[in-house]
């Protein structure tokens, strides 16, 4: 099963080949596939599809650069300036790739900016997201070197392979570069030198991708590195060293970013829909909302008629609760109170038999069912028979004050039923 796609780029950016790796990391033969652009576009669907993508050594240098410890959380912006005397061009025309950094020494890749900006974005109008970008030389697979008990370092290895009638070399995990073929045995020869590697020749590994380049391979080899072959293969080109953490150009403005654009394209419709819905619900709860307040207003205007009808023209902030004071007042909220009448009924006849007492003013309480009456006598005994005659009567009566002036007492008295 195919899990990820592979391309490699020629040095003029405008011919790919591509290949899909299966969920171990190795090539599936028939899903390659070259040709321009819109071919690779057609062959993997495009549309988001994540990618990695393989510079050719000859657009990518790389290069191993000291620091110092207080330089370390700031190397991605310092490094490229330490290279102004050695490169030919003005820094900014280059975009950089930090790697490893570890003991005062940082590796760094660069490449041409409008080369590199013009194949990234081509292939996001294309539907590609590279997510990863190496220099083609760091990708080769290469051995580890040996080293002794002391971890002294015994034997190290470059590894060779020939594409295309180019020459690709990693000499060490995060240094390579590529060189036309016949160019090869004396670039050989000036690295040998550079590393001062005369009487410590390192280990060769050659690849090729066919019997015939593995000859052509050999027959570049410089004299003294003949007797240094420990391993020759013929092999896929695609068998590359993907896990290799070595320097990966997808930095600074070409870093992987949020896939915000395949995402709306993956959950466009269900957005639309949820946006169709969400406009929907709220237009039906406003058209709600006006047909009730239309239907408030009408019910306030016939609570104003009718309260108009009830009480002529006088003007009211709240003829609502006006009309539910008058109801109060025609209806006693206490149903289970007795009526005035009765209480007239039961109470009077008990003032008419006390000669010595008078009925000065009678309230009834339609809240409670009680009457409140202002009584006059000349003593307070007459007063108090009164109550005890209405007691008889079957009615709770209760002196609330009692006060005398000259011979002349009055008292105010509260009558209900019993059980009240």
């Amino acid at each position: 099963m195919a899990e990820q796609l592979v391309l490699s780029i020629n040095a003029a950016g405008d011919y790919f080949r591509w290949c899909w790796l299966d969920a171990d990391g190795e090539p599936l033969p028939e899903s390659r596939g070259e040709g321009d652009l819109e071919l690779l576009r057609t062959s993997v669907g495009g549309a988001g599809q994540q990618a990695w993508l393989l510079a050719p050594g000859s657009k990518v240098v790389t290069r191993e650069l000291t620091y110092v410890a207080a330089e370390k959380k700031h190397l991605r912006k310092l490094l490229p300036y330490q290279l102004e005397e050695s490169v030919i061009g003005d820094i900014e025309h280059f975009h950089f790739g930090l790697g490893r950094a570890a003991e005062g020494v940082a590796a760094i890749a660069y490449t041409d900016r409008d080369w590199f900006d013009s194949v990234y974005r081509g292939l996001e109008q294309a539907g590609i997201e590279v997510v990863r970008c190496w220099p083609l030389p760091l990708v080769l697979p290469l051995p580890e070197a040996q080293v002794d008990e002391d971890g002294e370092q015994l034997l190290d290895y470059w590894t060779l392979q020939l594409r295309d009638q180019t020459l690709v070399v990693r000499y060490t995990p995060d240094l390579g570069f590529s060189v036309p073929a016949e160019a090869g045995r004396a670039t050989l020869e000036m690295l040998l030198v550079k590393q001062n590697r005369v009487d410590n020749l390192p280990r060769i590994q050659l690849l090729a991708t066919s019997d015939e380049s593995l000859v052509a391979l050999r027959e570049l080899l410089p004299a003294t590195l003949h007797e240094q072959v420990s391993y020759e293969a013929v092999v896929d080109p695609w068998a590359l060293d993907y896990a290799s953490g070595t320097t990966d150009l997808c930095q600074g403005e070409y870093s992987q970013r949020l896939p915000i654009e395949r995402w709306w394209r993956n959950w466009r419709n269900i957005g639309v829909m949820a946006a169709a819905s969400v406009i929907v619900y709220v237009g039906v709860l406003l058209y709600q909302v006006e047909q009730l307040r239309t239907e408030n207003v009408a019910i306030r205007q016939s609570i104003d008629s009718v309260y108009r009808s009830a009480a002529g023209d006088s003007s009211t902030r709240d003829p609502e609760g006006q009309l539910e004071r008058m109801i109060r007042e025609l209806q006693p909220a206490a149903r289970s109170g007795r009526r005035a009448t009765a209480l007239l009924a039961e109470m009077l006849p008990a003032v008419a038999d006390n000669e010595g007492v008078q009925l000065r003013n009678i309230q009834y309480s339609a809240s409670n069912g009680e009457l409140n009456v202002n009584i006059a006598g000349d003593s307070f005994n007459a007063l108090d028979t009164l109550r005890q005659s209405i007691a008889e009567q079957g009615l709770e009566a209760e002196l609330l004050s009692v006060s005398a002036s000259g011979d002349t007492h009055t008292a105010r008295m509260r009558i209900r039923g019993r059980g009240q």
